[in-house]
């Protein structure tokens, strides 16, 4: 059940070819029941995802980004050094519009940042995280390949 939805938006870098770009499309407060006693208010936020001409939406819940965090600080510690740190975890009070607006926007730029460093762009964790699907998988693997051949061969 969708209780409150917003929406901001905001872009990423230009249109550079292979180059992944996302932007926020607002976020929506939703309720799981669990075995008819009980249920649990909580925020999924929305994205759209381009690669190219291709685009797809997600939705991602605060979690899944803190488990993303963790797995790149731990694996890409060099290159998340730059990224900025994802807004901190709040127990209470987590579904007031101030601190969803909040989460929002730091969660755009968290992924933007991600995004916007190959590294992290190109790894599985961040594909999987951004539910890349296969086609678009296999057309970057392979403009990677073209690009790392490209920098061979100009190698002295």
């Amino acid at each position: 059940s969708q209780a409150m939805s917003t929406t901001s938006s905001s872009s990423l870098t230009g249109e550079q070819k292979g180059k992944l770009r996302c932007w926020s499309k607002g976020s929506e407060n939703l309720q799981q029941q669990f075995c008819m006693a009980f249920s649990v208010d909580f925020t999924v936020y929305n994205f759209q995802i381009a690669h190219n001409e291709r685009r797809w939406f997600v939705q991602k819940r605060y979690s899944h980004f803190d488990q993303l965090d963790s797995v790149l600080n731990e694996r890409y510690p060099d290159v998340m050094i730059s990224v900025q740190r994802l807004p901190p975890k709040k127990a209470f009070g987590s579904l007031s519009p101030a601190l969803i607006a909040m989460r929002q926007k730091s969660l755009d730029a968290y992924l933007q940042a991600v995004l916007m460093r190959p590294a992290l762009a190109q790894s599985d964790e961040v594909r999987d995280f951004i539910e890349m699907p296969l086609d678009v998988r296999e057309i970057d693997s392979e403009q990677q390949r073209h690009l790392q051949a490209a920098k061979d061969a100009l190698r002295p």
